[in-house]
């Protein structure tokens, strides 16, 4: 049935492959047809909607990073279909330190923030501190007891507010930056107004944590890629010091990882 319906976006016949599926929450699938691939998104909340607005009130920004283009959508089934953004994850090119592209990342992530300062989207909500620090708290109440403590024990040096100033991914990983012909930017869902350092430092969190998985040094990476975002935009190192945190206290909850 499911394939049926992609086959106006994709072609017939069209096939579906799983991508990533986070129980209770959204299942992804690429679905491949003679025409075209594309990305469809199966959300058990009635969030489709949302996200659909905030992905293509994005659509007005620069023309790179390139983001997905909404196909489709579909209230009742709450799917999401969008347009499959070619090239490597960043992941790829941290790992062969691979220091040209890493900086072209961080170049291309640094020009996204500075177009669009100061002029955020409506479709796009303020993520205040708070809420950050609420998700950080959830997460901590379901760790084990050793890390939750050590992350509440944190939480007074992390209160100090933050400037929502651009537009910032929000669930920045090295899987959701795409280095091809062009730099693409995929997971939009939670696209909101927020300071940029908080889209490095989580992304400079999961290259801790990645280091970590892989016993590998990824420090020529990691200097490429802040290299290049300084080209082109400034950082708050405070901000982001504090950024950085946050993402590793999270991950530190979320993986049972020793990241604090």
């Amino acid at each position: 049935m499911m394939s049926r319906m992609l086959e106006r976006y994709v072609g017939s016949p069209a096939t579906l492959e799983e991508l990533k599926h986070k129980p209770g929450r959204r299942l992804t699938l690429r679905a491949t047809g003679p025409r075209r691939s594309a990305i469809v998104k199966l959300y058990r909340s009635d969030r489709v909607l949302t996200v659909a607005a905030r992905v293509a009130a994005l659509s007005t920004g620069p023309p790179e990073p390139e983001i997905p283009e909404v196909l489709g959508v579909d209230p009742d089934s709450r799917m999401l279909v969008l347009s499959d953004v070619p090239g490597a994850p960043l992941r790829d090119a941290v790992l062969a330190s691979d220091e040209s592209e890493c900086r072209r990342a961080g170049n291309l992530i640094a020009s996204w923030h500075v177009a669009w300062h100061e002029r955020v989207p409506p479709a796009l909500p303020v993520h205040e501190l708070r809420v950050e620090l609420d998700i950080l708290l959830d997460w901590a109440r379901f760790a084990p007891r050793e890390i939750g403590s050590r992350v509440v024990a944190a939480l007074p040096e992390l209160r100090q507010e933050w400037m929502p100033s651009t537009v910032v991914h929000r669930d920045l990983y090295e899987e959701q930056i795409l280095l091809g012909s062009r730099v693409g930017l995929i997971d939009l869902d939670d696209a909101a107004a927020g300071p940029p350092e908080l889209d490095i430092g989580n992304l400079l969190g999961h290259l801790d944590l990645l280091e970590l998985r892989t016993g590998q040094t990824l420090a020529t990476a990691v200097h490429a890629l802040l290299g290049g975002y300084l080209e082109r935009g400034p950082l708050d190192a405070a901000v982001l010091e504090r950024c950085r945190q946050l993402t590793r206290l999270r991950l530190a909850c979320i993986h049972s990882e020793p990241l604090l």
